[in-house]
């Protein structure tokens, strides 16, 4: 009878042991209300129910977990975090293919950016697999412009302007023009503004809805600077610790939710768009020619740039976009 028992004690402890749930903390930087943090939401709840629940994906929006932009990778590959979305630009320090993203004027339209992506994408996978992590999907932010208190018109304007970038590439990109790029963290950009620290904004439109840029800037100015790219990724030994089925689970959700939140970044686009207007924002669609012909200039230089850094895979990727 003792035997029976034990016998019994294993069998319930082994099958308890196989149904143990597995739960990741997932960082991302943006606040709940964002397209970014509700697609991720969407990706989780997917992973969830497609393994009935054995793998739980909790989402922390607006950095609640306390990581910093360029802190993000290196605490996914060693492990400390088991999941994360990050803007892409923000690993360029762990290998320059992502800063392509953010390359000025490269890309025109959302057509043109998914092109990219393609291009580039076995190479992100690359990157990652370097880095000990596992990619898993890339949405764009809606196209960056410039959001400033007076009308810009040339480059005799960026004279004076303290201008919040979010990275190199942009941060140089203003500086060509005649600004200064400033980093700061997005839960210092309102207040920064509203104390002089700086004057202007590199982002999107959503972005500029997320922080009530109407109160504190009076222009966006559409110059299309890029669709700069957020991709989720994953530890590596934490995605292969995982049973085939919730693999299979991740991907396939990752495939869907991708396909979904391309479409919603455009719609986000333009949702913002109505949302700055309605609070007194002015849309300026015109760019000056003088002003085109500059941010032309400056882009060209920072892509010559960049492509000096990234070598080999950066002309590949290039030539591939460009039909060469």
């Amino acid at each position: 009878m003792k035997k029976l028992t034990t016998l019994i004690f294993a069998v319930l402890l082994l099958s308890g042991l196989g149904m143990a749930k597995t739960k990741w903390d997932m960082h991302i930087a943006w606040p709940a209300s964002n397209f970014h943090t509700k697609g991720v939401m969407m990706f989780a709840d997917m992973v969830a129910k497609a393994t009935n629940g054995q793998l739980e994906i909790v989402v922390h929006p607006g950095g609640a977990l306390g990581f910093k932009g360029q802190e993000v990778l290196g605490a996914v590959r060693s492990g400390t975090l088991p999941i994360a979305e990050l803007f892409m630009g923000n690993a360029r320090g762990d290998d320059p293919i992502f800063g392509l993203t953010s390359v000025p004027l490269l890309v025109k339209n959302y057509d043109e950016a998914w092109k990219l992506y393609q291009i580039a994408k076995p190479y992100y996978e690359k990157a990652l697999e370097r880095q000990n992590a596992k990619f898993l999907y890339a949405v764009p932010w809606p196209p960056s412009g410039l959001y400033t208190k007076k009308l810009l018109k040339s480059t005799a304007d960026f004279k004076g302007l303290k201008i919040r970038t979010y990275d190199a590439n942009s941060a140089e990109f203003v500086t060509l023009l005649g600004g200064q790029g400033i980093a700061i963290p997005f839960s210092e950009l309102y207040t920064a503004l509203s104390t002089g620290l700086v004057n202007g904004v590199l982002t999107s439109t959503q972005t500029g809805v997320d922080a009530k840029l109407w109160e504190v800037t009076n222009y966006f100015h559409r110059i299309n600077y890029a669709f700069p790219l957020n991709m989720v990724f994953v530890n590596k030994q934490a995605f292969d610790r995982l049973p085939a089925d919730q693999q299979k689970a991740i991907l396939d959700a990752a495939a869907k939710v991708e396909a979904y939140q391309w479409k919603q970044s455009k719609k986000a686009d333009l949702a913002s768009e109505i949302t700055l207007k309605t609070h007194g924002m002015k849309i300026v669609t015109k760019i000056t020619p003088e002003l085109q012909s500059a941010m032309e200039k400056a882009a060209q230089q920072i892509l010559q740039k960049w492509l000096k850094e990234a070598g080999a895979t950066g002309e590949a990727v290039i030539k591939a976009f460009r039909g060469q």
